[in-house]
């Protein structure tokens, strides 16, 4: 078992196997974990690429006692691991809180970034603002923060079961998804606060690296305009929507989404 050492003292879990076509980085979404990504991560593995996931703060195998679990955090935590592992021509994929935390990551990492993925990502905001009249409002995110902190298992059940996903998966899968999310503590939810307000519309405007963005257009947790409007924004990005697919689409449609990803990573390799 491998850990990054944060915030002074405490761990960040990871799991890396080096590859010979370069290095994808998976960032998970909110309460979850590398092991959501699974069959991801042997997808690409059969393809030759190396694989970087690791845990967010205060999820999975991390270290749960972390104080700061800002988006601005955990995208440091992606660099930090970069720079551990002295990589360089990284694909950063981030599933939806995931997509806001590899964004902030990307733009510290600038050039050693050579392709972004954002799946139902969580980015330019969760949350309308001026100008962006996409998603809930700011205090939507506090009152499901609330509710998730008053009954726990109950919320995280209903997540899976019921909040998730569009396309049928089966049981197994969706108790899969909330075992893994009962692993997370309660210092994790401020995480999920911190989407009521971030804003990361000029920060994508500024990312150069080619970018795919993955939306199911019927995501019930990140509205699908949300993803929309992150392709326009950014400045070189294909966007591909899987009909009737909901807020995970490598578990809801994954032969699908592997070839999007495939052909995307690998026009990355064309494009050098």
């Amino acid at each position: 078992m491998s850990y990054l050492i944060a915030d002074g003292k405490r761990r960040i879990y990871f799991e890396y196997l080096a590859g010979e076509r370069g290095t994808v980085l998976l960032s998970h979404g909110w309460g979850m974990s590398c092991r959501v990504w699974d069959d991801t991560a042997a997808f690409l593995r059969d393809l030759g690429y190396g694989v970087l996931s690791y845990d967010h703060r205060a999820c999975g195998q991390s270290d749960k006692d972390f104080g700061d679990v800002s988006i601005e955090a955990l995208g440091d935590d992606v660099v930090a691991l970069c720079d551990h592992l002295g990589l360089e021509g990284v694909v950063l994929n981030g599933w939806s809180l995931g997509g806001a935390v590899v964004v902030d990551a990307a733009s510290k990492l600038g050039r050693r970034v050579t392709g972004l993925i954002l799946t139902a990502g969580a980015t330019p905001r969760y949350t309308q603002s001026e100008g962006f009249p996409h998603g809930g409002k700011p205090e939507d995110v506090v009152a499901t923060v609330a509710a998730l902190r008053a009954n726990r298992a109950s919320f995280l059940h209903g997540l899976y079961f019921e909040g998730v996903f569009a396309t049928e998966v089966g049981a197994p899968v969706m108790q899969w998804c909330w075992q893994i999310a009962l692993q997370a503590s309660p210092a994790a939810d401020a995480a999920l606060g911190a989407l009521a307000e971030i804003d990361q519309r000029e920060m994508l405007k500024q990312l150069t690296a080619k970018a795919l963005v993955v939306i199911g257009t019927e995501d019930g947790v990140v509205a699908p305009d949300i993803g929309r409007a992150a392709a326009k924004l950014l400045p070189d990005a294909r966007l591909v929507e899987f009909a009737g697919c909901g807020h995970a689409p490598f578990l809801e449609n994954p032969a699908a989404y592997r070839d999007a990803l495939g052909q995307h990573i690998e026009s990355l390799r064309e494009k050098r």
